[in-house]
């Protein structure tokens, strides 16, 4: 089985995007190694974040739980933090549907500090 190991982000603020990715996604900081800050998104997978000047736009899509997902979407509302139903409607505030790695999912999509495109979704549980 192949499995993401980690990858890369550029941002331009170290600091404030360890605070948003631990803050409103709720993964944990494992500190600096080197040029990143290592975000650990699960067991299996970590974010390491780099700052840098020049950035690229990235999308990146999280599957959580529904508990999970209800949680991160309470904090969204809680900061004021604009989202979506739609890779192309981020700013309606609502809740939408939408097809990923293991079908469809009510999905949510919103920016970080940089305008990297973010995606949180809840599989129906089997």
């Amino acid at each position: 089985m192949i499995v993401l190991d980690h990858t890369i982000l550029r941002v331009r603020d170290a600091a404030r995007s360890v605070a948003f990715y631990t803050q409103v996604l709720g993964f944990a900081h494992e500190g600096r190694m080197g040029p990143f800050d290592v975000v650990r998104v699960n067991d299996t997978f970590t974010l390491d974040l780099r700052q840098a000047d020049e950035l690229h736009s990235e999308h990146f899509a999280f599957s959580l739980d529904r508990t999970s997902f209800d949680a991160v979407h309470a904090r969204l509302v809680e900061r004021g933090i604009t989202y979506g139903g739609s890779p192309f409607e981020r700013q309606n505030g609502q809740v939408g549907q939408s097809y990923g790695a293991r079908g469809l999912a009510a999905a949510i999509y919103f920016n970080d500090p940089d305008g990297h495109a973010l995606e949180i979704r809840a599989y129906p549980q089997a």
